[in-house]
């Protein structure tokens, strides 16, 4: 399995005991993929995003829309 070393040693320790053999990769590290996430809360009219810091997007706040159809 491999895994980034940012994955805490409990969680390393638990899976190693599970029979897991793993390989350690720096944080962050390009050979896993990233993601990026928007949700929209139609009730309030904001939208709420995230993106893996290993990806060109960014997450940019924005102030909800006035009047916006429900």
């Amino acid at each position: 399995m491999e895994l980034e070393n940012r994955i805490p040693d409990n969680v390393r320790a638990e899976l190693e005991a599970k029979g897991h053999k793993l390989t350690m990769h720096n944080g962050y590290s390009d050979d896993f993929g990233g993601g990026q996430a928007v949700m929209r809360d139609y009730a309030s009219g904001v939208n709420y995003g995230a993106s893996d810091p290993r990806k060109d997007g960014s997450a940019i706040p924005e102030l909800p829309i006035r009047n916006w159809p429900k």
